[in-house]
């Protein structure tokens, strides 16, 4: 069962001016989604998905679970064929499934030529359709991160798109603090975030397990109302914990993407992984290929959702944003 027509309402405008004329898909600002799943200790479930294949498999799975999904697209790809990708699978195969389509900005280079590209590789992100950017500003001068993200996110601030931020490094043993002075350099450069994001290791063993929980949990509550999404691959045993340890989001890593293509040689692997030469479309797989890629996508699919506990979370979306059509 999809999420009710109301959600239909919440698409994002610039969202809405891509879309076919009659189409169902329903791509939201992650903004909209986390307002409307505040408190139900759920994070939605992003999967990177530069493949249609993979994207398609992850709408199956999360149609199934009726559950909210995020796709993120690599850095890389040009990202307005990719969103007419999604958005026509979308329509097809889970009409008003809420859903966030992901885009990743990162700065190379501290000058002011590398900030004014990176800005405008976010402003085609924007324009493409996309309901959140992650901006990623580490090549910066620690002095200057601040005011880069806020140029970077311009076009997300002024078009209502979510921002996330992500953090330098891997924060885990760092104290919270830092994550806090970070967000409110951040806003007294007029850029509030939707989200910190954080890069996180696989844990290996239940102590490493318990030693991430520790610190998720206590880098989310020092933020507050500024959510945190945890990025990077994971341990099954890891999902179930990180909506009770305050994470309002969590991607999973690649390994979908990984477990999709196991089964191809690895030429065939590395050439589908790869992003397009100017110019050129994204690569394929070839039909022989895109049975097997989808079906293991799939499945890996539906144990993310499963771990994360995302089932139901479309209509508890529904519900909360558009009651009264829940």
């Amino acid at each position: 069962m999809s999420a009710p027509r109301g959600l239909l309402a919440f698409r994002s405008a610039v969202a809405v001016r891509r879309l076919p004329p009659g189409s169902e898909a329903c791509p939201l600002s992650l903004r909209e989604v986390l307002r409307g799943l505040a408190g139900r200790q759920r994070p939605l479930p992003v999967v990177w998905a530069p493949l249609p294949a993979v994207a398609r498999a992850a709408l199956l799975a999360a149609k199934r679970a009726r559950a909210a999904l995020g796709l993120a697209l690599p850095r890389g790809f040009p990202p307005e064929p990719w969103f007419d990708a999604v958005a026509a699978a979308a329509d097809e195969l889970a009409p008003r499934l809420p859903l966030v389509l992901c885009g990743q900005v990162v700065l190379e280079g501290g000058g002011e030529a590398a900030v004014e590209r990176a800005a405008a590789e976010a402003h085609r992100l924007v324009e493409a359709g996309f309901g959140h950017l992650a901006l990623d500003v580490a090549a910066a001068p620690l002095a200057e991160r601040a005011r880069a993200a806020a140029r970077v996110g311009a076009s997300a601030v002024e078009w209502e798109v979510a921002v996330e931020c992500l953090l330098p490094r891997d924060g885990i043993g760092e104290a919270p603090e830092a994550a806090v002075s970070f967000v409110e350099e951040l806003e007294g450069w007029g850029l509030r975030p939707d989200l910190v994001g954080l890069r996180c290791a696989a844990p290996e063993g239940a102590e490493a397990i318990r030693a991430q929980v520790k610190g998720i949990a206590a880098l989310a509550a020092a933020l507050g109302p500024v959510r945190l999404a945890r990025r990077g691959a994971w341990a099954p045993v890891l999902l179930r914990v990180l909506g009770p340890a305050g994470a309002a989001a969590a991607d999973d890593g690649g390994r979908i993407l990984d477990a999709a293509l196991e089964a191809l040689p690895e030429a065939r692997r590395a050439a589908l992984r790869a992003p397009p030469e100017r110019g050129r479309r994204a690569p394929g797989p070839e039909p022989e290929e895109g049975d097997r890629v989808e079906a293991r996508a799939f499945a890996a699919a539906e144990g993310f959702l499963e771990g994360l506990g995302a089932a139901g979370t479309a209509g508890a979306l529904a519900a909360a944003l558009a009651p009264e059509s829940a």
